[in-house]
This record gives C-alpha cells, structure tokens and sequence, in this order.
C-alpha cells in the first residue's frame, strides 16, 4: 500500500443504550487466526517483524476498559484494515433531562 493511501477514520454513535467510538483503518489487518488471541497477555501475532513487540498493550487496554466498565470490540480483514470499536454504556449518571 502507497503511504498516500493510509487512511484512519475515527467516528462516534450514539445509540439507545450506549455510544461507540470507532477508530478505523485501511492497513494491513489481523489475520483470522490471530484476531481471537488479541487480548492475550504477550501475544505478538504470528506474522510479527518487530523484534521489540510486548503483546501488553491490546492485554492493557482490555483490561483497563473492563475496570471502567467499557467494551473494546476489534473487527478485522488481513490485507484491508482494523476496526477498534469503545463501547461507552448510557446510564443514569450521565442523563441529561
């Protein structure tokens, strides 16, 4: 992919029940194989080149929107891009009448 093409998208919507917050691009994506390992604590993905790679930070991330009562969703196509989805829950404390 040209660099000139890299594109992120970043979007809200707000629904009934909740908002979401998608982050998407259209880089190189997860394998299917992978995308379901994700969140594991130290897992780099198996087509990995960086030899620094920690597998924290997806670990991190779910763990940390879980303390705050969010849900991270990742949709992805290898070879076409990744979607990171926050899901914000609605409740009492942040209605406005």
């Amino acid at each position: 992919m040209d660099k000139k093409d890299k594109k992120i998208v970043i979007d809200a919507i707000e629904n009934k029940s909740n908002v979401v917050l998608s982050i998407k691009d259209n880089g190189r994506g997860i394998t299917e194989s992978d995308l379901v390992r994700i969140f594991e604590k130290g897992f780099t993905g198996s087509d990995r080149t960086k030899a620094k790679s920690t597998g924290i930070g997806l670990y991190l991330a779910k763990k940390i929107c879980s303390k705050l009562g969010l849900e991270i969703k990742v949709n992805s196509k290898y070879k076409e891009g990744t979607e990171v989805q926050l899901i914000y829950p609605k409740n009492n404390f942040n209605k406005i009448d």
